[in-house]
């Protein structure tokens, strides 16, 4: 397992500046007694004086962190939620397209790593049924078109972010191979193999947003930009529709490319908070 490897479940599982610095969404924070995975909050004033939050989502966290969000969401005029697909409440109602077998890798991902992991799952934890929850994602009809159209795939993605990672190691100087081994022969003496495991891949969080800024470089992808650009004009029906206080939840990957578009639409950042997702206590 080296580092390339993990950062790929990373990626699957994965959320004050000033304005003109990129925004964070993700971090690992090591404190005495224990250390945490925390995403954030970033909230933003339209030009029109709307506020919109921007909420990273870990998709397999501890079931206080979806306990205090579902809280948290109430708040909000519209919580706009990221799915490839029909909306929530449609959800087998009907046979699912065969496209969407391209997706079931992460989905299945996301159940092995919960498990190895000792934690809750998203779609379990997060009550979808709140009347203010606005599905704001393509359905995979247009996944799949624009997917063609782009002429993406698992493997273009794959050598993307193999070369963004090289890139990020090179400038780090990080030997990416050496460094996942340590790692791992760490996590197999520990007494606790599922905290240890935790730890490994908490880490490796830090790194997500660089290499997603490599993956997004270019023309951008399907997987990021293009369901973000989908996102957004939800958001604007939204706000027209006179909403005034919305949240955007989605995973934390996606938000340093969503952060750049609020901000190109004259949208600036008001404040942000850190919410912890997983708790990763120091054995005694």
């Amino acid at each position: 397992m080296n580092r390339f490897l993990l950062l790929q479940a990373s990626l699957a599982l994965a959320g004050s500046h000033a304005a003109d610095e990129p925004a964070d969404f993700i971090r690992f924070v090591e404190e005495e007694n224990s250390d945490s995975l925390q995403t954030a909050v970033v909230s933003y004033e339209s030009p029109q004086k709307a506020r919109v939050d921007l909420v990273g989502a870990i998709h397999i966290a501890d079931k206080a962190y979806f306990d205090a969000l579902n809280i948290r969401f109430k708040e909000y005029d519209a919580v706009l939620y990221e799915l490839v697909g029909p909306p929530m409440e449609e959800r087998g109602k009907s046979e699912p397209p065969k496209d969407a077998q391209k997706l079931q890798w992460v989905g299945q991902l996301q159940s092995m790593m919960k498990d190895a992991l000792k934690l809750h799952g998203q779609l379990e934890g997060i009550d979808y049924k709140a009347k203010n929850f606005v599905h704001a994602d393509m359905n995979m009809s247009q996944f799949t078109k624009t997917q063609e159209q782009k002429q993406e795939s698992f493997l273009t993605l794959y050598l993307k972010a193999m070369q963004a990672q090289k890139e990020a190691n090179e400038k780090r100087g990080v030997s990416s191979d050496a460094a996942g081994m340590v790692m791992l022969l760490k996590m197999l003496t520990m007494k606790d193999t599922s905290t240890g495991l935790k730890r490994m891949m908490a880490r490796e969080f830090d790194s997500v947003e660089g290499i997603m800024a490599g993956v997004e470089s270019g023309d951008g992808t399907v997987l990021v930009g293009e369901r973000n650009r989908v996102a957004l004009e939800v958001m604007d029906k939204q706000l027209a529709a006179g909403k005034k206080r919305l949240a955007i939840f989605y995973g934390a990957a996606h938000l340093a490319d969503m952060d750049e578009r609020l901000l190109k639409k004259g949208f600036k950042r008001t404040q942000t908070e850190w919410v912890k997702a997983w708790d990763l206590p120091h054995e005694k």
